[in-house]
């Protein structure tokens, strides 16, 4: 695949500390902190990028993207990748870019769809459920998604269509796989 690597901002992407911590790492985490993160440097800004442009759009997690994603910014981009019928995938806390994303209904985006997300166990235990805007899975559920839930830390992901969602760090191979054959 050919891989773009855009931020928000653009430029060196940001990542939390809670992150970098080996509790969460993958071992392809470690391998590309060991080659310098070069795909995470000096990226595109998300608002030059066309999202239809591209066959699938990815979205990692990270408590950054807690204040990053849920925007209106995000949310039209997203709605616009999902409506030229674009792969969209995302993991962690990477599913908070689809609480502004709407359908060409007009309805979230996520409405009547399954997805995984970081789940609210999962953000107690990290200690985090004061620090952020708002639960991801109680927010999708607000949408109207059908949010599978699996035991914390477990890899645990979803194809809804062209939406691929998984749980946590430990999902992220299987989201990438799962995005994967949404493509083939």
């Amino acid at each position: 695949f050919d891989v773009t690597v855009c931020s928000i901002d653009g430029g060196d992407i940001p990542i939390d500390a809670g992150s970098l911590s080996d509790q969460f790492k993958t071992e392809n985490d470690k391998r590309m902190i060991d080659a310098g993160s070069k795909p995470l440097k000096g990226t595109k800004k998300l608002a030059d990028m066309n999202p239809e442009g591209y066959d699938a759009l990815f979205f990692a997690g990270g408590h950054g993207t807690c204040v990053d994603f849920p925007t209106d910014q995000v949310g039209e981009f997203v709605g616009k990748a999902a409506a030229a019928g674009k792969v969209v995938g995302a993991v962690c806390h990477g599913p908070m870019c689809f609480a502004q994303a709407k359908g060409a209904d007009g309805k979230p985006l996520v409405s009547g769809k399954k997805v995984c997300v970081f789940t609210d166990v999962e953000e107690e235990q990290v200690g985090l459920t004061g620090k952020v805007p708002f639960l991801l899975e109680q927010k999708m559920k607000e949408l109207g998604a059908d949010v599978q839930v699996s035991a914390p830390w477990s890899d645990n992901a979803v194809r809804d269509g062209n939406l691929v969602t998984g749980q946590n760090p430990q999902s992220s191979v299987s989201v990438a796989k799962l995005v994967a054959e949404a493509l083939a």
